[in-house]
């Protein structure tokens, strides 16, 4: 499930079943590398928020073409 955060860089995805994980940001981060040459290249930055939650953004201090991880619970 994804919600947009009524930003064009900034995606919430609610994983409901663990199989599901990877598809549903492969899905997310593939929405937003085709925005981020809008946005002025920044790169991808996941950051898991709870068990279930995540939020995938473009980011000014993640390099254009890259994908950073980061754990904020």
């Amino acid at each position: 499930m994804y919600t947009d955060a009524s930003k064009e860089d900034l995606l919430h995805v609610r994983v409901l079943d663990r199989s599901h994980l990877e598809d549903q940001l492969d899905k997310a981060v593939d929405i937003l590398a085709a925005r981020s040459p809008l946005h002025g290249g920044k790169g991808i930055l996941v950051s898991r928020n709870s068990p279930r939650d995540f939020t995938v953004q473009l980011h000014p201090d993640v390099p254009f073409g890259t994908i950073q991880e980061r754990q904020e619970w």
